[in-house]
């Protein structure tokens, strides 16, 4: 693309969903990358953290409604911006719909897969028949039930069973539910309601935040495994190290399902051996911790999908990631002035010592 790195020298990146842990996950790991490169943070909503920590942000709305594509072509050009990394689940299928023709336009590179396995990995049932389909392990699941069929099928199963939307995220919605009563309860209150068996070892929970990178041409290149504790549905604390087991299973993941790039994988460890029960085709809330660890999503992308280059397994190191709250500081700025989206405002934060 004619003003790829700039006149600077620099790279432009846009991330979008600046406001959730995943987009502000790939400014950070984006940040600490080797790549020369200034982040244009994007976002539907005013308040987002993320959009006061760039070089230069904007509000749009969002892709999927009339004109929102127009609106951001329109900004990506004026912007001239190289490539942009979505970081929202419900901008993934929009923007895979012009990938390729914004890539011929010279708009920019959209670092996104294929509309059609985003698509089926967002509906979490369209997931299980896609790892049955090919031969892996999936959880037991049942979908399209009455209450009275659900029940049924929770007897069968054995509770507790988790209950949780077709097409949900960051478990919003998800209930581990322990009797009859609790799944009664709870269905009716469940958006597109699925049911899944609750995955355990001899009823001990190891959970793991995984992720196979794949090239051009359907190879993976490395791959990175977390084993985690949840709190709110994201990732709070995780021990990262190499799991033989895990590896081999995320190959063959990323071999068969050949993802453009990221591909985000929860696990767990059962008696069966391990099970994948959830698949994101994008980064990840715990990029950072990734990238921190040597396993830079955001930067693979940019250096393979952008300037060609070809990738090398990158080198995971070992530890432990503990999380906490921080806050983004707007020194006397009003709400309305927010509304308007100064898109040049810098917040502060505080480093610890």
């Amino acid at each position: 693309m004619e003003h790829l790195c700039t006149k600077s020298g620099r790279l432009r990146v846009a991330v979008s969903g600046v406001g959730g842990g995943v987009g502000q996950s790939v400014m950070k790991a984006l940040t600490i990358s080797s790549l020369p490169v200034d982040v244009y943070p994007v976002d539907i909503h005013p308040y987002s953290a993320g959009l006061y920590r760039g070089v230069e942000a904007a509000v749009l709305p969002p892709p999927e409604t009339p004109q929102g594509l127009v609106a951001w072509a329109e900004w990506l050009r004026e912007k001239a911006i190289d490539a942009i990394i979505p970081g929202a689940d419900h901008e993934l299928a929009c923007l895979a719909s012009v990938r390729d023709e914004w890539a011929r336009n010279g708009v920019c590179q959209i670092l996104v897969s294929d509309g059609e396995l985003v698509r089926a990995c967002r509906d979490k049932t369209a997931t299980v028949d896609l790892l049955t389909r090919h031969g892996f392990p999936a959880p037991a699941s049942a979908w399209d039930l009455s209450v009275r069929d659900a029940v049924s099928w929770g007897e069968s199963v054995g509770y507790p069973v988790v209950l949780k939307p077709r097409d949900g995220s960051a478990s919003r919605n998800v209930h581990v539910v322990k009797d009859e009563e609790e799944l009664a309860f709870f269905f009716h209150r469940t958006p597109r309601p699925m049911l899944q068996e609750y995955l355990s070892l001899s009823g001990k929970v190891e959970e793991f935040t995984c992720a196979v990178f794949v090239d051009s041409d359907g190879s993976p290149v490395g791959t990175f495994m977390a084993r985690r504790e949840l709190s709110g549905g994201s990732t709070y604390r995780a021990e990262v190290s190499h799991w033989p087991n895990l590896h081999e299973l995320l190959v063959e993941l990323g071999s068969v399902l050949r993802p453009r790039g990221p591909m985000n994988v929860q696990i767990r460890l059962t008696d069966r051996g391990p099970v994948p029960f959830e698949i994101n085709i994008r980064c990840s809330g715990t990029t950072a911790i990734r990238a921190y660890f040597g396993y830079n999503e955001p930067e693979m992308m940019v250096r393979h999908y952008v300037l060609g280059e070809k990738l090398s397994p990158p080198e995971v190191g070992r530890g432990y990631a503990l999380r906490y709250w921080n806050e983004v500081f707007l020194d006397g700025t009003t709400g309305e002035e927010l509304q308007a989206c100064p898109s040049t405002l810098k917040g502060k934060i505080i480093g610890w010592p």
